[in-house]
């Protein structure tokens, strides 16, 4: 696929078109009759979900992908990357020092999340297939992720509703795209034993748009800031 048609047909928010001007050198007026030939690429955003993180640069290989530093539970909208293997590097603002180095696989015409977590004083980075088939009006779709080191196997409850709508999610995991009327609900987030680690009440999932829900931070912490937490994502808006 095509810059234009995955922009046409999975991407067509304002803020992205926008966004994907600015980073190519674009125009946001994409019509069939273009005759920009564009490059192959595939697409990621980047969320930092390591509390004890500094605010930090990424690069790929030796291009630099944030302007400005991404702190904790911050997330970088998609960009795109040229495909391959590309090396990323994660440092410390204004040091030439890795926190972190990792190859991953980029395809074309793909569209990733990436995760940076921590786990016993060690960052690490995952990344994940967004894979959402194409939103209607009437329904939002979500998925969770498991970016908690010490939460265990995890399940996510709706409402009153008695079945999970995501099960047993370990560590680094998460669950696919699934569907849901629009409307508001409350999350509840349980251990594998039942216990509540986590919930919101009164979340309006809007029709049109594509989310992923984070747990985030440490159970056991005393620190407000490192608290175990959830964080709705927008990943698409189908205007």
């Amino acid at each position: 696929m095509s810059l234009k048609s995955f922009a046409n047909t999975n991407l067509k928010s304002l803020a992205f078109l926008a966004l994907v001007a600015g980073v190519m050198g674009l125009t946001s007026c994409m019509n069939d009759n273009d005759p920009y030939d564009y490059p192959d690429a595939g697409y990621i955003s980047i969320y930092n979900g390591a509390p004890s993180s500094p605010a930090m640069i990424v690069y790929a290989d030796q291009n630099r992908v944030n302007d400005f530093p991404l702190k904790y539970s911050d997330v970088l909208s998609y960009k795109n990357f040229f495909p391959g293997d590309r090396l990323f590097k994660f440092s410390e603002a204004n040091s030439l020092t890795s926190l972190l180095e990792k190859q991953f696989e980029i395809k074309v015409d793909s569209v990733y999340s990436m995760f940076i977590v921590e786990a016993a004083g060690e960052m690490d980075a995952v990344l994940v297939d967004d894979d959402w088939s194409e939103p209607t009006d009437g329904e939002a779709q979500l998925r969770m992720v498991n970016l908690s080191p010490d939460a265990g196997s995890v399940s996510l409850m709706i409402d009153e509703v008695e079945t999970p709508m995501f099960t047993d999610l370990a560590f680094k995991a998460n669950s696919e795209f699934e569907s849901l009327d629009n409307n508001t609900y409350n999350l509840t987030v349980v251990s594998s034993s039942g216990e509540v680690l986590a919930s919101a009440t009164n979340v309006d999932l809007k029709g049109s748009r594509v989310y992923t829900l984070v747990l985030r931070g440490y159970e056991l912490s005393t620190d407000p800031s490192k608290k175990l937490d959830l964080q709705l994502l927008t990943n698409y808006i189908d205007y």
